[in-house]
């Protein structure tokens, strides 16, 4: 069976690394069947994150080869058992020292007498099966025949690689491995590293577009210039950055092809080439989605003011009725009362003649309308001028705090009358009905010295009408 592909592809890197995590996911897979020694309870390790133990017990041995040749079983079994109590505060000193040791234990292979670990893979270049033999700790005597643990390269390479990088940083990084193993003739090793340099500018491309499309779904939740703005220009910067320095790599292994006469070498720095460019032409793929970037998301704006496309109901006969039939009879009769009461209406049509039931029967939806697809214009919002301006506003509180100081009780009908009587305009009375008005919410009351009651009565003049509030200087209120 030919799947397309001319060459099954070469994993066998990442094969390996992923199986030097076997042991530790093993252990955190059967670790609820281990348990007190003595004891049949298996609870021991719940709460407990058998992971963060291995990877904090290979940190310890790194850092005590700074000072020795690594750290010893006892301090290894100390530092479990520490932060085993932390993680479960409830353990005990035996059961602290017991999870230790099983985490110890399994770093070391000791259910194997201590012998390597051995796993098989599928060689995809050689078209068979392979074992791989490691070891991710060491025990063994120091120079003063003390004997401690340390990681060996494998162990380095499981606690190394769970630093991930963010995706930008991890390109700079392989660019310049690249570089190197170029100007060293180590092509080989170079298309390995350009290889997965490709898949971080993969991964850095969906990461902008995954950020993009969560903008463009949710137009509203977002301030572009804040949120986007900032972060576009630092990807095209990036890109900008990388695409130079894809040119000049592209350069180099352009001279050093003409320069080789093996034909393995001249087949690796081909590789190389096509490997860059196609990471290049990804490159450009970013680019584009940028560019547009600002243009989709003003049409995602756009979008949540337009009117929505009228959603089709599926229709009965045809879609929904035909599935049922062939549903079998067990499930259609369990169902039967969910479907029949899907399908009544949410309220039953009033029918009084048997015309209107064959008309009722007959009727048929009619086809969804085609809406209007102009875009439209988005025009900048204009806040509507101030009804009144200031000044009359104030020469109206003035004109009242004149009336409010007489220590008389006012109606508000009463004021609105001798505004009238005064010569006072219709613009200036408006104003004053509705500061009147206002002033019956305490919150909004301009006059500190007089409170605002309702009497139960109503007025009605040219200019206004409604309840009759009455102003009561707060002396009298009293």
């Amino acid at each position: 069976m030919d799947g397309g592909a001319k060459d099954l592809l070469d994993l066998s890197r990442q094969q390996r690394n992923l199986l030097l995590l076997r042991p530790i996911f093993q252990l955190e897979r059967y670790k609820t069947m281990l348990g007190d020694e003595g004891s049949a309870d298996r609870t021991l390790f719940h709460g407990i994150d058998t992971h963060y133990l291995a990877l904090s017990a290979l940190d310890l041995m790194m850092e005590a080869t700074t000072i020795s040749s690594g750290s010893t079983s006892v301090e290894v079994v100390a530092h479990l058992g520490y932060i085993a109590s932390r993680m479960k505060p409830g353990l005990t000193s035996p059961q602290a020292r017991r999870i230790a040791d099983v985490v110890l234990d399994a770093l070391d292979n000791k259910a194997n007498n201590h012998r390597e670990f051995s796993a098989e893979f599928f060689d995809a270049s050689a078209r068979t099966a392979r074992s791989i033999r490691y070891r991710l700790v060491r025990f063994e005597p120091d120079a003063d025949d003390v004997y401690r643990y340390r990681p060996t390269a494998e162990g380095y390479l499981v606690y190394l690689g769970m630093l991930d990088l963010a995706p930008e940083d991890s390109q700079e990084l392989m660019e310049k491995m690249l570089d190197l193993l170029v100007r060293r003739g180590r092509f080989e090793a170079a298309v390995e590293i350009a290889r997965r340099a490709r898949k971080y500018s993969i991964e850095y491309r969906q990461l902008i577009r995954d950020r993009l499309y969560q903008a463009y779904r949710a137009p509203g939740s977002v301030n572009w210039s804040r949120d986007m703005a900032g972060r576009l220009d630092e990807a095209r910067a990036h890109v900008r950055q990388r695409q130079a320095e894809d040119a000049r790599m592209e350069e180099a292994v352009g001279e050093a092809l003409l320069g080789a006469d093996e034909p393995k070498t001249r087949a690796s720095l081909v590789q190389l080439k096509e490997t860059i460019r196609s990471a290049s032409l990804i490159r450009l793929q970013l680019v584009t989605d940028i560019n547009v970037a600002p243009e989709r998301f003003i049409e995602a704006q756009r979008a949540v003011f337009r009117a929505r496309r009228p959603t089709g109901l599926p229709d009965l006969e045809p879609q929904l009725l035909p599935q049922l039939v062939n549903l079998p009879a067990r499930v259609l009769s369990a169902e039967a009362d969910v479907f029949i009461s899907a399908l009544y209406p949410p309220v039953w049509p009033k029918v009084y003649e048997m015309n209107s039931v064959f008309t009722l029967l007959l009727e048929q939806r009619g086809e969804d309308t085609e809406i209007e697809t102009d875009p439209g214009s988005i025009e900048k919002f204009e806040p509507p001028p101030d009804q009144f301006p200031k000044e009359l506003v104030q020469r109206a509180n003035d004109w009242l705090t004149g009336k409010f100081a007489t220590g008389q009780r006012l109606r508000i009908d009463q004021l609105l009358d001798a505004a009238e009587d005064e010569g006072l305009d219709r613009t200036m009375r408006r104003c004053l009905v509705l500061i009147l008005f206002r002033s019956f919410a305490r919150s909004e009351n301009e006059f500190k010295k007089v409170s605002v009651e309702l009497t139960g009565e109503t007025f009605h003049l040219d200019i206004a009408q409604g309840s009759a509030l009455e102003f009561v200087p707060q002396e009298d209120s009293a």
